[in-house]
């Protein structure tokens, strides 16, 4: 069962986990012979955690369709009352978010990816690239979205002119360092009409695999065919006195609570902002986001703790808010050029 009470919860509170979908015996043959067990489902399988929300609603889904060797669609609809958290592995896959309620959060030592839908966002993550981990679901708020992975190779063999438009979009601006590449934009008009369709598909019908498979398809087809023209837009947003005292107000208590800073979702509650503006409008004002902020106001504090004291460098990583060695040490190499182990140290 893909739905289960959760436990103490009560029967009002559900866990909404990720349901494979495979096509009828009939079908698995040809191109969709053996999808759930093929080598690019093993590389879905490996990307990030199972998707599972809990909701107050048993009739939510949480569906991934196998629809070929080559290509997975995951649909969500979740009333969602917890947050998902996972860490995301690279795997050479394009994956293609078409949201339309719901925020999602992606970081690592290389930035951040943060939208709420409507949206569309392309993603690609390098394989090796295990620096990013991902959050979805803000409490009591909608989850609503259809996604595309496909393998990048055969995309290539079966769209080349379509793929080089998807190479120039994921441009790597990293010189050479194996980083996520993405674009966020409006949602091609194209496609808002199969994203009705694919969400609002009647599930018990007896044709809806094969439903399913032909709207992902054309919802492939539509964007692809539109890569040429799209430029995702950025524009620039008003900040009027008030948003900029309040914006300094979210930096000063970034600053001094950058260990275990609030969640945005509750910053932008406290400044009186939206959640889209006190993104854009902090980058805008201070030319950081606030993930690079605080990743920076957290290194620059351990830079000084090592020189300082006489600390451990895990005790400085925790101090400062890295729950792992690792990925502190590995910040801390990307922003300064050496590791934490070779600061010189000055005790007062």
């Amino acid at each position: 069962m893909a739905v289960t009470t959760m436990a103490g919860a009560g029967s009002s509170r559900f866990e909404i986990a990720e349901r494979p979908v495979v096509g009828p015996p009939e079908l698995q043959c040809g191109p969709h012979a053996d999808a759930v067990h093929s080598p690019f489902a093993s590389r879905y399988l490996a990307y990030r955690y199972p998707l599972r929300f809990a909701s107050e609603d048993a009739g939510n889904r949480c569906d991934t369709y196998y629809l070929s060797p080559w290509m997975v669609m995951a649909v969500v609809d979740v009333a969602s009352s917890e947050r998902f958290e996972s860490p995301l592995q690279g795997q050479d896959i394009v994956e293609l978010h078409y949201r339309v309620s719901g925020a999602i959060e992606i970081e690592g030592s290389w930035g951040e990816c943060r939208f709420s839908g409507p949206a569309w966002l392309l993603w690609f993550q390098p394989q090796g690239c295990d620096d990013a981990s991902e959050q979805l679901g803000e409490m009591r708020a909608r989850e609503t979205w259809v996604s595309l992975y496909c393998d990048r190779g055969w995309l290539r063999r079966v769209a080349e002119r379509a793929a080089s438009h998807l190479d120039l979009a994921l441009e790597d601006a990293a010189e050479g360092r194996a980083t996520p590449r993405f674009r966020v934009g409006p949602h091609l008009a194209a496609t808002v009409p199969l994203l009705r369709d694919i969400l609002g598909a009647n599930r018990e019908d007896p044709l809806h695999w094969l439903y399913a498979s032909a709207k992902a398809n054309e919802l492939l087809y539509a964007t692809l065919s539109h890569m040429p023209g799209y430029t995702p837009e950025v524009v620039p947003c008003r900040l009027t006195l008030r948003d900029r005292r309040q914006l300094q107000s979210v930096r000063d208590l970034l600053a001094s609570d950058f260990a275990s800073p609030p969640r945005l979702p509750a910053l932008a509650r406290q400044a009186g902002m939206n959640y889209s503006k006190l993104c854009s409008g902090f980058r805008q004002l201070f030319g950081e986001t606030t993930t690079e902020f605080v990743r920076r106001r957290r290194l620059e504090m351990a830079h000084e703790l090592l020189r300082t004291t006489d600390l451990q460098v895990q005790q400085i990583a925790r101090r400062v808010g890295y729950a792992h060695h690792g990925s502190f040490t590995a910040a801390f190499v990307h922003h300064f050029g050496c590791s934490p182990k070779s600061v010189s140290r000055t005790p007062r």
